[in-house]
C-alpha cells in the first residue's frame, strides 16, 4: 500500500482498505515515507520516480522473500503515481492487480500510462482531477465514481452518505478482489 501525501494509512479509504486486504487472504504491506515540500517542486515524473525509488527496494524485497501467487498494488492520490508510471508498466513476476484512489488523472502522463491497462479505479466528481471525458477513455477499467465525493472521497459535512460512498465502493472492490 502506497499512501498518499497527507493521507495517512489511518484515514477512512486506507484504513478500510488495510483492513479489507487481510479478510480476502491478502498480506498488507504498508510503506511509509516522507518527502520535503521542496522535492514537489519538480515535474511529475520525477516525483513519481521519487516515490518509486523510495518504495521499490521493499516492494522487491517482500516479493523475493515469500512466494506469493499473486499481489495487489494500492494506492491513493501520490501513491497512485509509482503504481501507474512503473508497477503497471512492467513485466510482474506473479499475476498483479492494481487499485487506484483518486488517482491524478489530469496528469497527461498518468492518462497515457493508464491506457490499455487494467485497475480498479475510484474517484469522485468533486475531486480536481476528476475528468469524465478522460474516464470515458479507459474502458478497460473498473470505474468508482462516487457522485459528489472529494480528493478524499468524501462529502463535505455529509458523514452519512460519506460512508454509503465508501461501503459502495469497498463492495465493489471486495467482489472484484474475490475473483481475483
Amino acid at each position: 500500500m502506497f499512501s498518499g501525501t497527507g493521507y495517512s494509512y489511518n484515514k477512512p479509504i486506507l484504513y478500510y482498505a488495510k483492513s479489507l486486504m487481510p479478510e480476502l487472504g491478502y498480506d498488507v504491506i504498508q510503506i511509509n515515507y516522507t518527502f520535503e515540500q521542496q522535492q514537489f517542486e519538480q515535474e511529475p515524473l520525477a516525483i513519481s520516480n521519487m516515490v518509486y525509488n523510495s518504495v521499490n527496494t521493499i516492494v522487491e524485497y517482500c516479493l523475493q522473500t515469500k512466494s506469493y501467487t499473486n499481489a495487489v498494488y494500492l494506492g491513493k492520490s501520490l501513491g497512485t503515481m509509482p503504481i501507474i508510471d512503473f508497477y503497471m508498466q512492467q513485466p510482474s513476476v506473479i499475476p498483479a492487480y492494481y487499485v487506484l484512489f483518486t488517482p491524478m488523472l489530469s496528469l497527461e502522463h498518468t492518462m497515457e500510462n493508464l491506457c490499455n491497462k487494467q485497475a480498479f479505479i475510484a474517484i469522485g466528481t468533486a475531486d480536481p482531477h476528476y475528468s469524465q471525458e478522460k474516464l470515458a477513455q479507459l474502458t478497460n477499467h473498473h470505474l468508482v465514481i462516487l457522485e459528489g465525493a472529494d480528493y478524499s472521497l468524501e462529502i463535505t459535512d455529509n458523514t452519512m452518505l460519506s460512508l454509503q460512498l465508501c461501503q459502495s465502493a469497498f463492495t465493489q472492490l471486495q467482489t472484484l478482489l474475490r475473483k481475483y
